[in-house]
């Protein structure tokens, strides 16, 4: 007869085994070669082109992000997308790195005034990070011939940004209500702390300039308002809005993570984005539009990915970004794509160095690269059992973290070979 505790003890055992099978089963279904199995896979990028007109077709909003500001890639696959989504539906291309005053004047909704037309480009009003690369001249050329609708959506100054409070004197004086109003304000002081604030010269801005130069805004953007005036108010007043917002964006630490305040400058500056497109799109209600802008940005939910930096590794539990902002103001009509590689290098077109794309070894990304696949979309709308699911990405920055990424974007596009930004010849 068999001895009982033997028994239990053999029973206890299969139990554990079941139990561990179980686990590792679930882990091994769930793990990041599983999600790059669930990419479709194309040797022919335009293919997946059609993918993106389809998931989206519903939706208002697509957001085309990217990992970093130097890649050339995928600055030339978001350029064959846009148009070739231009030429399906009607779009607006929104840029990040050009701001609404650009494209007001850009457009003709704004007198050109004091600008020297002669600069007023394209090149100058959208960031050179992007307008003066090879890969994105024939998406520019577009935009140049008016082939491609756009406008800015930027807080950060562009070429025009450079001539606010000048321009807003000229403005204001070509116009016989709000000329009367003139010599309420000490306009060279607001001339010099507004080319402090453009030059990024916070450190020699007082307080009391910062609170001179918002409350003199404020004033004039009541005023506007509140009169008949000849010019485009709108425009004017979300000229003043973007002034103001930028302002707060240098006091409180221009580009600088704030990590012991909510308000920093990033949200400041993602906040006024996503109010930057809800104008243009209620000002444009016949039109859709396309973003461009990093992944970041385009994040909803960014509280769902780890941070996992020193000394603030929760950081984006504090964040609110644009994405899920304009899902906040336009629920069901975003559609956000974020960009990622598993190889080549990037950099910036106007500086020598490039660096390697060097996925880590865990990140969905490596196990892409080990699939051998050229690119690959992966549509989470279409795999719902992916919502939930943890997984590490090196979407953010090239910078692997772990997080429920299909809660902060709605698709991820894989390019195999990713390439330095170049300069135009």
């Amino acid at each position: 007869m068999m001895n009982i505790n033997y028994l239990l003890k053999t029973f206890k055992t299969l139990i554990i085994c079941a139990a561990v099978f179980s686990i590792s089963s679930c882990v091994k279904e769930y793990d990041e070669n599983y999600i790059a199995g669930k990419f479709v896979a194309s040797d022919n990028c335009p293919d997946l082109y059609k993918m993106i007109e389809e998931c989206s077709k519903d939706k208002r909003i697509v957001i085309l992000g990217e990992c970093g500001h130097g890649d050339g890639r995928t600055f030339e696959i978001k350029s064959e997308i846009v148009r070739y989504l231009d030429s399906v539906g009607n779009y607006t291309l929104l840029l990040e790195g050009m701001n609404p005053f650009d494209g007001a004047i850009l457009l003709g909704e704004l007198p050109v005034l004091n600008i020297n037309s002669s600069l007023l480009n394209i090149h100058n009003s959208w960031n050179a990070l992007w307008s003066q690369t090879k890969e994105t001249s024939e998406l520019v050329d577009a935009m140049d011939k008016n082939k491609i609708d756009f406008y800015g959506m930027d807080v950060n100054p562009t070429y025009c940004n450079y001539f606010q409070i000048a321009y807003l004197s000229n403005l204001f004086y070509s116009d016989s209500i709000m000329r009367k109003n003139l010599f309420d304000y000490k306009w060279e002081k607001l001339l010099e702390i507004d080319r402090n604030l453009y030059l990024l010269k916070d450190s020699i801005v007082k307080e009391s300039d910062y609170q001179y130069y918002d409350s003199a805004l404020l004033a004039m953007k009541d005023r506007v308002n509140n009169e008949n005036v000849s010019f485009n108010k709108d425009a004017v007043s979300l000229l003043i809005d973007n002034m103001l917002s930028f302002s707060n964006h240098v006091k409180c630490g221009f580009s600088v993570t704030c990590d012991s305040c909510i308000n920093c400058g990033i949200m400041i500056r993602d906040r006024q984005m996503a109010d930057n497109v809800a104008w243009y799109l209620d000002h444009h209600p016949e039109k859709k539009v396309i973003i461009w802008a990093a992944n970041f940005h385009g994040a909803n939910e960014i509280s769902q990915i780890r941070y996992g930096k020193e000394p603030n590794p929760d950081l984006y539990n504090e964040y609110t970004l644009m994405g899920e902002h304009l899902e906040r103001m336009f629920p069901g009509h975003v559609y956000s794509v974020a960009f990622t590689s598993g190889g080549g290098e990037i950099g910036y077109f106007n500086q020598d160095e490039s660096y390697p794309i060097q996925p880590d070894s865990i990140s969905v990304e490596f196990a892409l690269r080990q699939s051998g696949i050229e690119y690959g979309y992966l549509d989470f709308g279409s795999n719902p059992k992916l919502e939930d699911v943890p997984f590490h990405s090196i979407l953010l920055g090239y910078h692997n973290k772990i997080g429920k990424w299909a809660k902060a974007f709605d698709a991820i596009f894989y390019i195999k070979e990713n390439s330095k930004a170049h300069g135009i010849e």
